[in-house]
């Protein structure tokens, strides 16, 4: 169904129809007391609607204290209800509002005290708000999903308002009240203002009759609405006729012709999740706010993507769509005069770009240019054409390898890099703060001795577990590092940073990431995030689960590359790396399939790269590739060469 949008009011419920365009607005407004407060546009909305009434003397009073009475006649009026019988005591029928209590009463949307009274003229809070808004939508016939309360005043929400609000936050019917640092109250005995107040019938409004339109993102790159208002996605997107037209969902680009997919966590998220199916029953891996996803195809209920070479898909809650038109900037690589690769991580939110090395330029790729990789080793030019294939050695460089670099070579390279971001902080002490008298308090100072015997120990490569350090810890600088000995951040989740580890040395926090993580759940090739024993990317190796950072892989490989330049170059290219391309794939202690009494494990799933010692060939002629083993038990494993590829690396 669609309509035009015209002037004036309009009806709140027509048959077979959506409720209301919430999007219209009058063509001028005078300056009044609603202009330019932080809810105008809801508060519009509303009254343009005839759900809020203006005052005698034309104000419309936003910051005035609204009564249970007041906003129970204002969901009746939003929903048109028919009328009921006067249930409470204390509600007179003198009252303006009693035909409204009471028909909101009829339909299960307020309810009274155990006493029996409806108190009408007590002020009403945020969490009764929030309760009537729920019952609203429940009587609306509308599915309820809950999204986890991270309110910092979350415990101060009652039992009997809890999933009201969990489930206004899913919606975003509730965004709470911003204090700091990201952090939200959301204030659940806090009275609600009339601006409040029309802002959550608003937004309950447009949950419950979503609206539709196509819009023409014009010469200015501005998204101009059409005249017609669509009752659902179909209608729409069979109304688009041109590739500068999208499909809008209550004003969110819902389908495009081509742009960029920007993670945007759903309010009280920090992370984006990523999905194997569109039916986001698998969820495979997750990325932090304003990260860059390929866009393929969207409907009014996924997103499908592409991160780092996977098909995937997201929800459109957890996104923003950008049109390629309206796109100001992008990630790139490009080659600098020392021949290594950079790559310039685009930020949407505030337009700016941050930039590391990944580590050695292809020699397909030529300085001057930009290039542009979903995985970090399939490039593109600025027209979409594939120039070439090359990934990075460390990135892809399994742990369980060992470097050539003795424990004074290491504690050189430290020495020298804390000297050189040390002066950086001498040149420009607010920028880089951080680093104030790194040369004498880091906590990697003399770490080479340590790391050597826990690569031994624990089979981990010494190189990547000095790059994680200096990568997690700011160089030994970190307020974890510097107040708890936690060189990698170690469970510093997403969602509650505050919770890092405490640790009596730094040897300890590098024997936690081993033991803890990285030999049980991430290198052990039976762990519960194995994916390869690589630092990788979001489709392959450490970082599909370790991360919310899609780079957090390429800048430590990034830091080995630099290290090991540094030292003379001893560690690239020592190892041939090959990538597994078959599901289920058996890793044997000797070279031969003739049983399974060899199996060392099996790989579960294709792409997993892998350390190539040596191929030999059998009497049958069949080749196998000795290649150094994920497993903690065993140095060296066999696999059958049919069952692996060569890794196309930069040279």
């Amino acid at each position: 169904m669609k309509k035009k949008l015209v002037g004036g009011l309009l009806c709140f419920l027509l048959a077979t129809s959506s409720l209301f365009n919430l999007n219209q607005q009058s063509t001028a407004y005078a300056a009044d007391d609603v202009t330019g407060i932080t809810l105008e546009k809801e508060m519009r909305a509303m009254i343009d609607r005839g759900v809020m009434n203006g005052y005698d003397d034309g104000s419309y009073q936003p910051f005035t204290n609204v009564s249970r009475g007041q906003f129970a006649a204002l969901i009746s009026r939003a929903l048109q209800l028919p009328e009921g019988p006067a249930k409470f005591p204390d509600v007179p029928s003198s009252s303006k509002l009693a035909s409204g209590i009471n028909s909101a009463s009829a339909a299960g949307i307020v309810n009274g005290y155990t006493d029996g009274t409806f108190k009408m003229s007590d002020f009403i809070t945020r969490d009764q708000m929030a309760k009537m808004i729920d019952n609203a939508l429940v009587y609306l016939n509308v599915a309820r999903k809950e999204a986890p309360l991270s309110f910092k005043d979350a415990s101060d929400i009652s039992g009997t308002f809890k999933q009201a609000v969990a489930r206004a936050v899913y919606d975003e019917i509730v965004k709470g009240i911003p204090l700091e640092n990201g952090v939200y109250n959301f204030a659940p005995k806090k009275t609600a203002t009339r601006a409040e107040a029309a802002a959550f019938i608003y937004r309950m409004l447009r949950t419950a009759y979503p609206e539709y339109n196509v819009a023409t993102i014009d010469a200015n790159q501005n998204l101009v609405p059409g005249p017609v208002i669509y009752s659902s996605f179909a209608e729409a997107n069979n109304a688009v006729t041109s590739p500068d037209q999208v499909v809008t969902r209550n004003d969110e680009v819902v389908k495009m012709a081509a742009g960029m997919v920007i993670s945007s966590p759903a309010f009280g998220s920090q992370i984006t999740n990523i999905y194997k199916d569109q039916n986001f029953s698998n969820a495979i891996t997750y990325v932090n706010a304003n990260q860059e996803l390929e866009y393929l195809q969207s409907t009014d209920e996924y997103v499908k993507i592409n991160i780092a070479g996977t098909t995937a898909y997201v929800k459109h809650r957890e996104v923003s769509l950008i049109p390629k038109q309206q796109s100001k900037g992008r990630s790139y690589y490009e080659v600098d005069q020392a021949g290594n690769l950079n790559h310039y991580v685009y930020n949407p939110a505030g337009h700016s770009y941050e930039s590391y090395i990944s580590g050695k330029a292809p020699s397909f790729l030529t300085a001057g240019n930009h290039y542009y990789s979903w995985d970090g080793g399939v490039f593109y030019d600025a027209n979409g054409t594939e120039v070439g294939a090359a990934y990075q050695y460390f990135n892809y460089l399994p742990a369980r390898t060992v470097t050539n670099y003795t424990a004074e070579e290491l504690d050189s390279y430290i020495n020298n890099r804390l000297a050189e971001v040390e002066a950086s902080y001498n040149s420009n002490p607010v920028k880089y703060k951080d680093y104030k008298d790194a040369t004498k308090i880091s906590k990697i100072i003399g770490l080479g001795s340590y790391i050597k015997e826990a690569e031994s120990k624990y089979k981990i490569n010494g190189l990547l577990i000095l790059s994680i350090a200096m990568h997690e810890s700011k160089y030994g600088m970190s307020a974890y590092a510097q107040e708890r000995n936690n060189l990698f951040g170690l469970n510093a989740v997403d969602s509650n940073p505050d919770e890092a580890d405490f640790f009596d040395n730094v040897n300890a926090s590098i024997d936690a990431l081993a033991t803890a993580y990285l030999n049980k759940n991430y290198i052990n090739p039976l762990g519960s995030y194995a994916n390869g024993a690589v630092l990788g990317n979001k489709s392959q190796g450490f970082n599909v689960k370790y991360a919310s950072d899609p780079y957090w892989g390429q800048k430590i490989a990034g830091h080995m590359y630099r290290v090991d330049k540094f030292l003379g170059g001893k560690d690239f290219g020592r190892y041939k790396i090959g990538e597994t391309i078959s599901n289920g794939l058996n890793v044997r202690s000797t070279p031969d399939d003739k049983d399974d009494s060899n199996i060392q494990f099996t790989y579960k799933q294709f792409g997993m790269p892998v350390a190539i010692l040596e191929s030999t060939t059998q009497p049958t002629g069949s080749i196998w590739y000795k290649i150094v083993s994920d497993h903690i038990d065993y140095n060296e494993a066999y696999i059958y060469s049919l069952h692996v590829k060569d890794m196309p690396i930069a040279q």
